[in-house]
């Protein structure tokens, strides 16, 4: 078996006997050798300033580097101005980029890890704000799903850009990169030359495969001339999107690409960017299955020679999992990089014989994040992308009493983050199990695995931590809680119910989710297209049988979801039956209960086989408790209880709470009666968050005895 480093008590290497020998198993990669087989694939963080890596890239990346991985790809990073697919891509064929990527590099290297690069050309992808800049492509072929509309690139144009993977290849050399993976996949430009969809050229650039394959080849020859590193390239094994490349013409483009040019590495992952379906692949979400891209392996080894390591990435999130395909010799690296997003450490814990923070696929606010234009996050991890700001919690010297009231994820959040800062916490929720609303959801396809996911992390981290749950009981403003020095209210939300006339059964979303069989159909859904709710009720209705009319009164159905979410819902809607009616309210017309569209006010009757309306409105908070403790600065309120928002929203607020109950003390404060007299504990185990100071209340009472 195989000894990895992991980090001792003086932060210098330590080796130890892991548990995953095939993982862990070091791999030569060139002149370097990984210390293990799990890497980070190349991914935007939205840590980019004016096109070079920021000081909280470096965090970032060094975090990673710290938590045990063998390598990371660094973001997508263009080799010409055109390349650039958001005002946040690094520009390698800058200058500037030099000194800017040896800083993460030199990172990266003093934590054990190796660092490569993804050279990057968007082409006719193009996701910018205005002014945008003009889009060049193989042809003048619009996408279908950014609506760019580019320009065909002339020859001369096309010996610039292989001339800029040439420079951007010796600026990244320069830095002290440990390799370069140029970016021929999700239907960026290289592999727009490879598709019928997008390439209709007549000259050498066109037809068939070594001719399509020439700008990919002249890109990766000048990468050569200008890099003494390894050289691999990112290939599609599947780009499931309608006129996409298949996995047989994946396979076929792998192998004779292999026999044009020298590779070290060639990385596959799934989808493209050009189509709403085939980017939903790009980073699925459930109930699309874990390690999809795992299973679609047969026939890569036939297709890559021998001496040629393949890298396989989309949707893995265990290291068992990855062990287990590196063992059958499926692959020979994985990439595990939404799971470090959530957890940089997961290496290390796994050794360590840890739980690592789970991914738990909801994309909310790491590709989230980074089609919103702001910078990365987790909604697991609230360190995620803040790495340089917020440091490791360590345990308080001086421990407090802290109730939390409600069990959903806001409430687990501030449970957790107060129990791992050494404090003694009690944590009341009214239902039988944790979970909120997220347990509610989970009853849908496209939140089953989140939940699941989330409770078992849940579940066991609060049992670890020592937390004294209660469920079942219901905390009021005189059970106990003057008997704790910190209460945070993190009470939810309910539906919002409008007023309507009489005519139809009416329910709400949340009790047809809770037993969609005892709801009569055929069903309309009246969705105001907000959040997942509308979506995920008319999902589980169809899938019950009955037929289900989805009305929505947004621009798009769910039009606040992230679009990979969205793409998936709308996928599987169509393939249940359910029939879509866009841009309708529910409205009152003469005490009748009809249709109105929100763009022209016009009304149409419900149908006549309508026989129940399930209302998915939006919620309200849950401020009753509030309401009676809002005076005792004391009190803190989190997640959907202050207003309703999203499960990011939630955990980051319940994190932050029980950092401001320690910022709002004092600065020096008494320390236990365990420390010497008049010793005191300068405060800087946690980090304060925007809240202005409050009055401490202690107390050594035992609390909670009414409940």
């Amino acid at each position: 078996m195989t000894s990895v480093p992991t980090r001792g008590k003086d932060d210098r290497p330590t080796m130890v006997d892991p548990g995953f020998r095939h993982a862990l198993a070091p791999l030569p990669l060139g002149a370097r050798t990984l210390r293990n087989r799990i890497v980070s694939t190349a991914h935007q963080t939205g840590l980019v300033h004016d096109h070079l890596p920021t000081d909280d890239l470096v965090a970032y990346h060094r975090e990673r580097a710290r938590g045990g991985i063998g390598a990371i790809f660094l973001e997508a990073s263009a080799v010409h101005p055109s390349g650039l697919l958001t005002p946040h891509t690094i520009g390698a064929y800058l200058p500037e980029a030099v000194p800017a990527l040896a800083r993460v590099a030199d990172a990266v290297h003093e934590e054990g890890a190796a660092l490569l690069v993804q050279l990057f050309h968007g082409g006719r992808e193009q996701i910018a704000i205005a002014p945008k800049a003009p889009a060049v492509a193989p042809s003048a072929v619009p996408t279908t799903r950014f609506h760019v509309e580019p320009r065909a690139l002339t020859r001369r144009e096309i010996a610039g850009l292989v001339a800029g993977y040439g420079l951007a290849a010796r600026h990244v050399t320069e830095a002290g990169l440990d390799g370069i993976e140029v970016s021929a996949a999700h239907a960026y430009l290289p592999a727009q030359f490879l598709a019928s969809r997008s390439n209709v050229r007549t000259d050498e650039y066109n037809g068939d495969l070594r001719a399509r394959l020439r700008f990919l080849v002249e890109a990766l020859s000048a990468v050569h001339d200008n890099t003494d590193r390894p050289v691999g390239v990112r290939l599609a094994l599947d780009e499931i999107s309608p006129d996409g490349l298949t996995k047989d013409t994946c396979l076929d483009v792998a192998a004779t690409l292999c026999e044009l040019v020298s590779l070290d590495f060639v990385s596959f992952a799934l989808g493209d960017s050009a189509t709403y379906r085939g980017s939903a692949y790009i980073a699925p979400a459930p109930p699309v299955a874990r390690n999809v891209v795992l299973d679609l392996l047969a026939g890569v080894r036939d297709a890559v020679p021998a001496g040629v390591a393949v890298l396989a990435t989309t949707r893995v999130l265990e290291l068992a999992d990855a062990d287990r395909a590196i063992a059958d010799g499926l692959t020979d690296l994985v990439g595990m990089t939404r799971a470090h997003i959530a957890d940089p450490h997961l290496v290390r814990k796994a050794v360590a014989g840890e739980r690592a923070i789970p991914c738990i696929g909801c994309n909310q606010a790491c590709i989230g994040h980074y089609h919103a234009g702001v910078p990365i996050g987790c909604v697991m991890n609230v360190r995620t992308g803040r790495e340089a700001h917020l440091p490791q919690p360590r345990p308080s010297r001086a421990p407090r009493r802290t109730l939390v009231v409600g069990g959903g994820p806001a409430g687990v959040a501030a449970a957790h983050a107060a129990a791992t800062a050494g404090h003694d916490v009690a944590l009341v929720e009214r239902e039988p199990e944790l979970g909120g609303q997220l347990r509610l959801a989970g009853r849908a396809p496209g939140h089953r695995e989140t939940w699941l996911r989330w409770q078992e992390w849940a579940t066991a981290e609060l049992k670890r931590l020592g937390v004294d749950v209660r469920l079942g009981v219901t905390a009021g403003p005189g059970d106990g809680v003057d008997e704790f020095d910190h209460v945070v209210v993190a009470t939810g939300a309910h539906p919002h119910r409008p007023p309507l006339p009489a005519g139809f059964a009416v329910v709400d979303a949340w009790t047809a989710l809770a037993d969609p069989g005892a709801v009569p159909g055929p069903v309309l859904v009246a969705d105001w297209g907000g959040e997942p709710t509308g979506l995920d009720v008319a999902e589980v209705l169809a899938a019950a049988g009955t037929a289900v009319t989805l009305a929505y009164s947004a621009p798009a159905p769910g039009e606040q979801i992230h679009q990979y979410q969205r793409n998936g819902y709308l996928a599987r809607l169509d393939a249940a039956g359910v029939d879509l009616l866009p841009h309708l309210e529910l409205a009152e017309c003469s005490g009748d209960l009809v249709l109105r569209n929100v763009f022209s006010g016009r009304t149409r009757p419900i149908d006549d086989g309508i026989r129940t309306v399930v209302v998915a409105h939006g919620r309200e908070p849950e401020t009753a408790l509030w309401a009676e403790l809002e005076p005792d600065p004391r009190v803190e309120l989190v997640g959907d209880a202050a207003g309703p928002r999203g499960l990011e929203e939630a955990t980051l607020e319940g994190t932050m709470a029980i950092s401001r109950v320690i910022a709002d003390r004092p600065d020096r404060v008494r320390v236990p009666d365990t420390a010497a007299p008049g010793q005191e504990q300068n405060r800087t185990d946690v980090v304060a968050a925007g809240r202005p100071p409050t009055s401490a209340v202690s107390s050594t009472g035992d609390g909670l005895q009414k409940l």
